[in-house]
C-alpha cells in the first residue's frame, strides 16, 4: 500500500479486514502518512475503548464516545480508508461511485467469512479496480456455528476456495501430472 500511494498520486485504496484488530494493524501501519489521509472507518456499534489510542486521532466520534459515520464529502477526501469488511460497504451506501477506489485490499481474507468478504468488492468495485486479496488459507479459517452455514459451505474462506482452483495448482500450470 505504502509504495502505491508514493509511486501513484491518484491512488484511493479502502483498505479491509474480517475484525477490528486486523483493521487497526492497518491502520497503525499506515499512521505515517498523517490524519489528512488515512482515515480509520468504525462501525458505530464499537465500543470506543477497544480502539487502540494512537488511532483515535485517525476516527471519527462524538462527545459520547461513539464512533461515527463521516459524509461522503469528508470521507472522500482520505487517500486510503481502513475498515472492517462489513463496514467497508459504508462508503457506497453513502454513494461512493463505483470505481472511486483504485485498490482494495482484503487482509486475513483467509480467517473472513465469504459474505463479509465480497462486501468490499461488491460494493464499490467495478472493472478498473486493482483488488488484492491476501491472507493464509492454510490457517485458521472463518467460525461458523449454523449448521446450515456450514451445509453451505461457508466454513471455507473466500480465499480458501479461489485458492482450491485448477489455476493456482503449481503442479497442474507448470506441466506437472
Amino acid at each position: 500500500m505504502q509504495q502505491i500511494l508514493d509511486r501513484n498520486p491518484n491512488a484511493r485504496i479502502l483498505a479491509c479486514a474480517p475484525n477490528n484488530a486486523a483493521a487497526d494493524l492497518i491502520a497503525q501501519k499506515l499512521m505515517s502518512r498523517g490524519t489528512s489521509q488515512v482515515f480509520r472507518l468504525n462501525s458505530v456499534s464499537r465500543r470506543f475503548d477497544d480502539l487502540p489510542h494512537c488511532l483515535r486521532d485517525f476516527s471519527l466520534s462524538n462527545d459520547n464516545q461513539v464512533f461515527v459515520v463521516p459524509r461522503l464529502e469528508q470521507l472522500i477526501s482520505y487517500r486510503v480508508v481502513v475498515a472492517t469488511c462489513l463496514s467497508a460497504g459504508i462508503p457506497a451506501n453513502l454513494g461512493a461511485k463505483r470505481g472511486y477506489y483504485s485498490h482494495i485490499f482484503i487482509d486475513e481474507a483467509g480467517q473472513g467469512k465469504e459474505p463479509e468478504v465480497i462486501v468490499p468488492i461488491k460494493g464499490i468495485a467495478d472493472e478498473n479496480t486493482n483488488i488484492i486479496i491476501a491472507g493464509d488459507n492454510q490457517q485458521l479459517g472463518p467460525v461458523i456455528h449454523s449448521p446450515l452455514a456450514k451445509s453451505l459451505g461457508l466454513q471455507t474462506s473466500y480465499l480458501a476456495r479461489m485458492m482450491s482452483r485448477s489455476i493456482y495448482d503449481l503442479n497442474t500450470n507448470r506441466g506437472i501430472t
